[in-house]
């Protein structure tokens, strides 16, 4: 992605949604927005989180509102697998070069946020993360910063038919 979700653009939005809520606190809700966001350019995913738990506003319809044009793909395309233990076995590995082709997350900036160097994603690195993944935007979202959450992978057959 060229440009990450702006502030403004992030604000402006929000702004209208509660207005159309007809919230009556809006006032203390925005100044709280604004306090939350600060000096930011960007909307990262810590903010973009809080900022849906305060105005009580579905992280997945907020994803749909803003990245509706990212640019992803699925990262486990299982029918290119020659054999049903490669199948399997693309379900735990996947190299950083593929994560970053199809979550849209620049490669440099994935290594760097992997081993810490980068403590921050933005909101729609998140959003692209997750939906090459193949989960909700909320998922990942709740996983990342939501209080005592805990990963857990489930693995289920189903009929391929």
């Amino acid at each position: 992605m060229e440009q990450h979700l702006s502030s403004v653009t992030f604000k402006t939005k929000i702004a209208k949604i509660l207005k159309e809520r007809n919230n009556t606190d809006l006032k203390i809700m925005l100044e709280t927005i604004d306090h939350i966001i600060g000096e930011r350019n960007f909307i990262t995913g810590k903010v973009f989180y809080n900022i849906a738990n305060i105005t009580k506003t579905d992280i997945d319809f907020l994803c749909d509102l803003f990245f509706s044009k990212y640019k992803w793909e699925i990262i486990l395309n299982l029918d290119n697998a020659k054999t049903k233990l490669q199948a399997f076995l693309m379900i735990f590995s996947n190299s950083s070069n593929n994560i970053s082709k199809s979550s849209g997350v620049e490669k440099s900036r994935l290594s760097r946020l992997q081993n810490g160097e980068l403590k921050e994603l933005y909101a729609d690195e998140i959003f692209g993360l997750a939906k090459s993944l193949g989960t909700s935007p909320r998922l990942l979202f709740e996983y990342l910063y939501g209080e005592g959450k805990k990963l857990v992978l489930k693995l289920e057959l189903v009929d391929g038919k």
